[in-house]
């Protein structure tokens, strides 16, 4: 008996030592591509928009992707990165014919494997909602993959 617990034990510890964390300790430079999809909880089908990332020396740029004529097309600023979050701060005038959560600023959940990055757009919690509040939810988050 009890070397059946000294091998589930050690194979427990074997198994729990054995993940790879997706956390990162540095924001990779270089160039992503991917899309930024955007989660709507009151629509069935996410949207998604192609586009293209580059990162280098907290610097950020971003190129339009396929579909040009949709807005944002663009945005280039800095950005600072600590304990797996991302500080992104745009540094465009915009106008205010579309959503600005589509742009990259603010604050961004990032996990990443070295080729692979996502970034979650955060928000603050409200916990006072007014029976007037619409209680959908939206989520932005850029699926990138690394290609240098």
């Amino acid at each position: 008996m009890k070397v059946q617990i000294c091998i589930f034990l050690f194979v427990l510890i074997l198994a729990l030592g054995c993940n790879k964390s997706t956390n990162v300790d540095v924001l990779l430079d270089g160039h992503y591509t991917g899309v930024l999809v955007i989660t709507n909880s009151a629509k069935s089908v996410p949207e998604t928009r192609p586009i293209s990332i580059s990162l280098r020396d907290g610097k950020f740029d971003i190129t339009p992707g396929a579909n040009a004529n949709l807005k944002p097309l663009s945005g280039k600023g800095s950005y600072t990165f600590k304990n797996g979050i991302g500080y992104f701060d745009d540094e465009g005038a915009w106008t205010a014919d579309f959503d600005w959560n589509m742009i990259l600023n603010g604050e961004y959940d990032i996990r990443s494997s070295g080729v692979d990055l996502t970034l979650r757009k955060r928000f603050d919690k409200k916990a006072d909602f007014s029976p007037a509040t619409s209680y959908a939810t939206i989520d932005y988050e850029y699926i990138l993959k690394r290609s240098n």
